[in-house]
């Protein structure tokens, strides 16, 4: 029995440590964090209704930045959907404005405490 939860153990550990973006953990010369080259995934189609916004995302530099930003995006009531590009640093986002605005987006992306955002000029 104390086999089988070594062996359990030892395996999501692992599986943990595979998933995670690796240069979250590690700082490159001169101070600044290194990044993964984790591709941003395959993103959904927004809902076309709504009203649309796209935002400048500073910061973001992989997969996994894109993830942590779209999770805070959707967190906010109203949100219909978001898609979010590392490569690009645009975020475009779906929402209701009867619940949301572009305001209460950019605070969202700033509590991550890693990241900001404005309102795309372009």
């Amino acid at each position: 029995m104390n086999r089988i939860v070594a062996i359990l153990a030892l395996s999501f550990a692992t599986a943990g440590v595979a998933l995670a973006c690796p240069g979250e953990a590690s700082t490159a010369a001169g101070g600044e964090k290194k990044h993964c080259d984790m591709p941003t995934a395959a993103a959904a189609p927004l809902p076309a209704d709504g009203k649309h916004v796209k935002l400048t995302v500073a910061g973001m530099h992989c997969g996994a930045c894109a993830d942590k930003v779209k999770t805070a995006l959707i967190g906010v009531d109203g949100v219909k959907g978001a898609v979010v590009d590392a490569t690009t640093g645009v975020a475009e986002v779906a929402f209701d404005e009867k619940k949301a605005n572009t305001d209460k987006l950019i605070a969202a992306v700033a509590a991550t405490n890693q990241f900001t955002a404005t309102v795309a000029t372009n």
